[in-house]
């Protein structure tokens, strides 16, 4: 070919690509799992050895009775550290089908028992007569050894199955904790905030208390950056966080908006009370000399400034947080380091 244009021939149908997704069917399909993509990638990632800790958690899961819906979700809880709602549902779902599965199991169990029983019924008029009592007798022996082996069976299905429950329903509480997580502060992220700051405002609105809400960006955060590092700027964020967050943590919602900036939502407060409490965190902030312990260079002073509104003349979280920020602009562009209400038109 002519240029920079090449032609690419597909690859051959025997090839390492074609033998991977023929291993990767296989495995999904002797365990009875749907080709989902999480079923699909937990296979791929077991199969080319990428993960190894995911592939000691796949090979217990094999050796406990082979891979289930449940045993994937869990795995799938375990290893990902940020799970999205359509993954949460998948992982619901498989609990969802384990249980059907339970429900299948104790059934034919109740139908092995009334087996049994009308089998002892049938065979209870051939026990009286002494011609056929050993012959039935050995017979009556044989179904109640397989009896015992089927109720032994059921019982460690159920235990498998019940066990399988509950490390799911512990994994999903973790995961979704780790979704709703920022992981550099510990704080709520932006997710959490949006579900948050709408539930507040309809309780306020039902109630008809106040709600108020404040953006804080720290100030100069940039220069931090430059100037002593991106590591020192994490541990700068994650300081400014704790502040916020020890402010009576109980009563105050306070979530990592992104970047340096937080947001923290003031239920049953008017805007003045509000900025009168955050005004106290700033100050107490701005008295403190903060040092690199690694380095012993100074950091300086460190100072944020925030926006503040609330409900009065706003529909709802977008219009009540864009009102914010413009007051928090507002403090910004008048010297940094202040609190400011937002007008009524913001």
């Amino acid at each position: 070919m002519n240029g920079n244009i090449a032609q690419v021939t597909p690859p051959g149908g025997t090839g390492p690509w074609r033998r991977l997704y023929d291993e990767i069917g296989k495995l999904l399909f002797e365990n009875g799992l749907e080709p989902t993509p999480q079923n699909f990638d937990v296979c791929h990632r077991y199969l080319t050895a990428n993960d190894g800790e995911l592939n000691s958690q796949v090979e217990r899961a094999i050796k406990a009775g082979g891979l289930t819906a449940v045993s994937v979700a869990s795995i799938i809880a375990q290893r990902s550290v940020e799970l999205s709602a359509d993954d949460l549902s998948v992982m619901a779902s498989g609990a969802q089908n384990q249980l059907d599965k339970i429900m299948t199991i104790v059934l034919r169990s109740g139908e092995d028992v009334r087996s049994y029983g009308n089998a002892l019924q049938e065979n209870h008029e051939a026990l009286q007569n002494p011609e056929t009592t050993v012959t039935t007798v050995a017979d009556l022996v044989a179904l109640t050894r397989t009896m015992i082996e089927k109720s032994r069976e059921v019982e460690e299905k159920l235990r498998s199955s019940a066990d399988e429950i509950t490390s799911l329903r512990d994994n999903l509480a973790e995961a979704r904790k780790k979704a709703e997580t920022d992981p550099l502060t510990g704080l709520p992220n932006r997710g959490s905030l949006d579900k948050r700051l709408v539930d507040a405002i309809e309780k306020a609105r039902a109630n008809h208390t106040p709600l108020s809400v404040g953006i804080v960006d720290i100030d100069k955060f940039k220069t931090i950056n430059d100037t002593h590092g991106h590591l020192v700027g994490d541990e700068v964020i994650k300081f400014v966080a704790s502040l916020l967050h020890k402010k009576d943590s109980e009563r105050l919602f306070v979530a990592r908006f992104g970047g340096e900036e937080f947001v923290m939502l003031f239920e049953n407060e008017d805007p003045v009370a509000a900025a009168a409490e955050l005004n106290e965190i700033r100050e107490r902030l701005h008295k403190l000399e903060l040092k690199n312990t690694t380095t012993g260079s100074k950091l300086g002073r460190l100072s944020f400034s925030a926006g503040i509104a609330d409900l009065t003349g706003r529909e709802g979280s977008s219009q009540i947080l864009k009102a914010a920020d413009t007051a928090l602009y507002r403090a910004k562009n008048d010297g940094r380091n202040r609190v400011y209400i937002a007008d009524p038109n913001e």
